[in-house]
């Protein structure tokens, strides 16, 4: 399967950046969870979506720490992922 690449940016693939991408759509998905839940509205849930996040998170901050894990990914990679969920 083909995997575009989105972006040129440098300083778009450094964990911290990632790890910032990924909290404002975290929030993102939780109030829309939250106003949902209190008013009712019926709208569509991201379940899938605040899924992947947080695994990436999870990736991404073990990585962070240890660069040694999940070595076949690179942080090109996974923040190419991150950008798609991002806009989802």
């Amino acid at each position: 399967m083909i995997t575009p690449r989105l972006t040129n940016c440098d300083s778009c693939a450094s964990i911290s950046t990632l790890l910032s991408d990924i909290n404002c759509k975290i929030t993102e998905v939780a109030n829309s969870y939250y106003y949902n839940i209190t008013l009712s509205l019926n709208n569509p849930r991201k379940d899938e979506v605040m899924f992947d996040l947080l695994n990436y998170q999870r990736i991404l901050t073990y990585k962070s720490i240890n660069e040694d894990y999940a070595s076949a990914f690179t942080i090109s990679q996974i923040a190419s992922k991150v950008k798609i969920l991002k806009y989802k």
